[in-house]
């Protein structure tokens, strides 16, 4: 089994606005990537850190492993330690990385990563790229866990990534959404534009 975990412990200081509560197609930011980990047969975690009480109270969470990052300084990594925690006696295989601020990726480019990651080499780390940069959302193998346990607060995730080129595969996707972080109030007023668009 893959799980995967919605980084969304923040606090949104450029957005004003917790960004996992920000709507999107008539969703919560939040809510519209678990909806996407369901379809994908994924175990859903949620990490939590600012805001927790809010977004408790705004989603049912009961079928998702709810996390805290009680390492708010550390920034994501933090909540991606506390996710793997939560999943270290269970048997996935790998863990896919989801920050709240990307709820626009599609479902195929998430399947894409899987179906990379399934691959007789079985790469440890997949990294979607669109034209020539890296974005999220990030696929981890078990064999990396104990490293991202161990990556420094200053580097993070990027640390893992970087300390061994060999054993990562980048995807070239057709998806612009995997670059195109939604953390500031002129992002979102673009992201609802073009999904206006898309729409009408």
């Amino acid at each position: 089994m893959f799980a995967a975990t919605v980084l969304a412990a923040g606090a949104s200081q450029r957005m004003g606005y917790p960004k996992a509560l920000l709507e999107y197609r008539g969703r919560s930011f939040l809510q519209s990537i678990l909806d996407a980990t369901t379809v994908l047969g994924l175990r859903s975690i949620v990490a939590l850190g600012h805001d927790s009480d809010k977004v408790l109270a705004k989603h049912d969470l009961h079928d998702v492993i709810v996390v805290m990052n009680n390492e708010l300084e550390a920034g994501p990594i933090g909540s991606i330690r506390a996710s793997i925690r939560a999943i270290q006696k269970h048997p996935s295989k790998a863990l896919l990385v989801w920050p709240v601020d990307f709820p626009h990726v599609r479902l195929e480019t998430v399947r894409t990563l899987i179906d990379r990651f399934q691959k007789s080499d079985e790469p440890a780390i997949v990294v979607p790229e669109y034209d020539g940069r890296a974005g999220h959302p990030v696929l981890f193998g078990r064999q990396v866990f104990s490293e991202l346990l161990e990556a420094p607060d200053s580097v993070g995730a990027k640390f893992v990534v970087r300390s061994d080129s060999s054993r990562v595969a980048r995807v070239q996707v057709a998806d612009s959404a995997v670059i195109d972080c939604v953390n500031t109030p002129e992002s979102y007023r673009d992201l609802l534009r073009r999904a206006d668009g898309q729409t009408s």
